[in-house]
């Protein structure tokens, strides 16, 4: 080999090495600016995290003293408007402390530990069953003290939905929260610059099916040496992609996670 074809040779891996440093300089101070970020958003999002569940316990806290309010006055009210006219054998406080405690009391709890989207669902069962128990004393003088009963219960319930509504509206400015604090150059540099290249897609993708090898990796994307390693080293910066010690790639879990999130997005567009 001539020497002039050497000192070509020289200058091209010379170049080639002073790109790989540029980008690894460039990829060095994203990643500094990003931990930046990452650790500004943290510490607001931390505080508001603590607001929220200072709400959630205020609230809580709230929707309890006002049910046990409102169930103190409904039994008073059994205990005043209840009929005497009972049939023989029945148990006047009995009834009361049923209606009290196994339906105004436990119907409310098990309204309020539900989920705000499924709080309706709890109401309608609630009814039901009390609508074939009402069936069943219709017609006689348990009839009169089941009426009292329902309007204290549909007064109970109505205050419930209001929690309930109250609840999910805190719960979706919650999702919105969490949402506006996304860290934008983390998100970018660690999800979505990675994905915006052709051949970082084809890896990621082709090493759901397994592990590969460097050679494996440049076949399916067609670039070798220099480019390669820069398009893979992307990969490995934001997590999606690590080397076994065999020197094989390999998929992470953070990896899976992103192409499970592409899959359900393909699926979608695809039902369009």
């Amino acid at each position: 080999m001539s020497l002039s074809m050497r000192k070509d040779k020289i200058e091209e891996r010379m170049a080639g090495i002073e790109r790989d440093m540029k980008d690894m300089r460039s990829e060095i101070r994203q990643e500094i600016a990003s931990m930046a970020s990452e650790m500004k958003e943290t510490q607001v999002a931390l505080v508001e995290n603590m607001l929220e569940e200072l709400q959630d316990a205020m609230s809580s806290g709230y929707r309890q003293v006002a049910y046990e309010l409102y169930i103190s006055n409904s039994e008073k009210k059994f205990k005043e408007q209840y009929s005497y006219d009972c049939p023989p054998g029945c148990d006047r406080d009995g009834c009361i402390s049923g209606f009290v405690e196994d339906h105004l009391r436990k119907g409310i709890r098990d309204m309020d530990a539900a989920p705000p989207d499924m709080a309706g669902t709890v109401v309608k069962s609630l009814l039901d069953s009390d609508n074939a128990e009402y069936e069943s004393d219709r017609g006689t003088a348990c009839q009169y003290c089941r009426d009292i009963y329902s309007v204290e219960r549909d007064n109970l319930l109505s205050l419930g939905e209001k929690f309930a509504a109250y609840r999910k509206s805190m719960s979706l400015r919650r999702n919105v929260t969490y949402f506006k604090h996304l860290p934008d150059d983390l998100t970018v540099t660690e999800i979505i610059d990675p994905l915006s290249h052709r051949a970082r897609f084809v890896m990621l993708k082709n090493l759901t099916s397994g592990s590969m090898s460097f050679k494996d990796l440049g076949e399916i994307t067609g670039y070798d040496g220099g480019h390669l390693v820069y398009h893979l080293n992307k990969l490995v910066s934001a997590g999606l992609v690590s080397k076994e010690g065999s020197g094989l790639y390999q998929i992470t879990d953070k990896g899976m996670d992103v192409m499970e999130v592409v899959r359900k997005m393909h699926g979608k567009q695809a039902r369009l």
